[in-house]
């Protein structure tokens, strides 16, 4: 690495022992695991010839024999597993989304390059799968999940429902309906604002 001149097989080895992180971009060599070769990046050893990975990213650094369908998407500027034709890039949030989301998702400028709400890490080259609520803000699917099992069912940077929470609202507002009011409350009134349409 060129950050502390120490040879790892992979940049979350490096992360893992260093009190930094390395930037991938910035590596300019590798040493072969085969035959112990250093030289400069790219896809087979100058000296044995040995792939160093069935897919190869010479702009991100990444060698990887495990098929998960890896793409190199500009956008992002990293690679991203899953398939290109299942995925594309919005140029509004600055990220790749599910193709069912097309036209049917909220867009919040540079949405990814936030850190989660909830444990604070990074979301845009997270290997943590991330949740799209409808209000657009990302958060790790781990971290929605300890959400929803901690009872917090609105998102944490702009207070919206990550459900739908409708049959509660309906629910409620049953409650309230029945719960006659003190005498001296009877002919008062608040103004509120939802959160969910902000009216």
């Amino acid at each position: 690495t060129p950050c502390c001149n120490k040879i790892y097989t992979c940049r979350f080895c490096h992360d893992e022992n260093e009190s930094h992180c390395v930037n991938r971009k910035d590596v300019t060599e590798l040493v072969c695991t085969n035959c112990d070769t250093r030289q400069k990046v790219q896809a087979e050893c100058e000296n044995c010839s040995l792939r160093f990975g069935k897919y190869t990213c010479l702009e991100c650094k990444l060698f990887d024999d495990e098929e998960k369908n890896q793409y190199h998407c500009d956008g992002c500027g990293i690679c991203r597993i899953g398939g290109r034709d299942k995925f594309f890039h919005c140029e509004t949030c600055n990220m790749c989304l599910p193709v069912k989301l097309k036209n049917r998702h909220r867009c919040v400028e540079n949405v990814s390059r936030s850190n989660c709400p909830v444990c604070l890490e990074d979301i845009h080259t997270s290997r943590i799968p991330c949740h799209i609520p409808e209000c657009g803000h990302l958060l790790h699917r781990t971290c929605f999940e300890g959400l929803l099992e901690a009872g917090h069912y609105a998102c944490p940077t702009c207070q919206t429902s990550l459900l739908d929470m409708s049959q509660l609202w309906k629910y409620l507002d049953n409650e309230v309906e029945m719960t006659p009011m003190p005498p001296e409350y009877r002919d008062f009134k608040a103004d509120i604002l939802c959160k969910d349409c902000h009216e």
